[in-house]
């Protein structure tokens, strides 16, 4: 997708919980204003029933101790702090529904991409609510990663997060047992923006 929608890429195989949170530090440190930033993990999560709370669980993790996760609120307030306009989180994990609410789905026209645009986003598409998500089923990849691939290739102009969701969740709800959520992340400076995915011209 680095061609088709101009994206640098920094692949992360593997990552501890200091690797996570150092790459976060180092967007917060370069990441401008003008810039656009999509998180996509995918791996193993874990909901602290007694807490509520959501958790990346990374390569070093343990059941047992909570020292090696990556918490929802970690996460939150990392986002809050960059100061790129456009943030989407993409989460194929178990459990990451803690980040969302919610969403109504917008009327759209020219005007309003434009207004969504101009304002701050921090968004999170989660591959299911506070359920078990499915590591298979979409040939090599999660069948949530398969349909989201799917809407990346056949986009042939400007597509936003919530269409984004559309699109992924009615194939994803018919082919595993689990729901899509899409909504913006609560205290992450969420100021009404969505994310818009612009392919370039070939």
């Amino acid at each position: 997708m680095e061609n088709e929608y101009g994206y640098t890429i920094h692949l992360m195989e593997n990552p501890t919980r200091a690797d996570i949170i150092d790459k976060l530090d180092e967007l917060r440190e370069t990441l401008v204003e003008a810039d656009n930033l999509l998180i996509y993990y995918a791996g193993h999560g874990w909901l602290d029933e007694q807490s509520g709370r959501g958790y990346w669980m990374p390569v070093n993790a343990r059941n047992d101790r909570r020292s090696r996760w990556v918490s929802d609120a970690i996460l939150t307030d990392a986002l809050q702090a960059l100061h790129a306009k456009h943030v989407m989180v993409v989460a194929d994990s178990c459990y990451l529904g803690t980040l969302t609410r919610s969403v109504k789905v917008p009327e759209r026209n020219k005007a309003y991409i434009e207004r969504i645009g101009e304002k701050r986003a921090r968004v999170v598409l989660s591959s299911g609510g506070l359920e078990p998500v499915a590591d298979s089923g979409g040939g090599k990849h999660s069948v949530f990663a398969a349909q989201f691939l799917k809407a990346l290739r056949s986009n042939e102009g400007v597509l936003d997060g919530t269409q984004m969701f559309e699109r992924v969740r009615q194939t994803v709800v018919l082919n595993a047992d689990q729901t899509p959520e899409y909504s913006d992340i609560r205290k992450a400076g969420h100021e009404g923006g969505d994310f818009l995915f612009v392919r370039k011209d070939e």
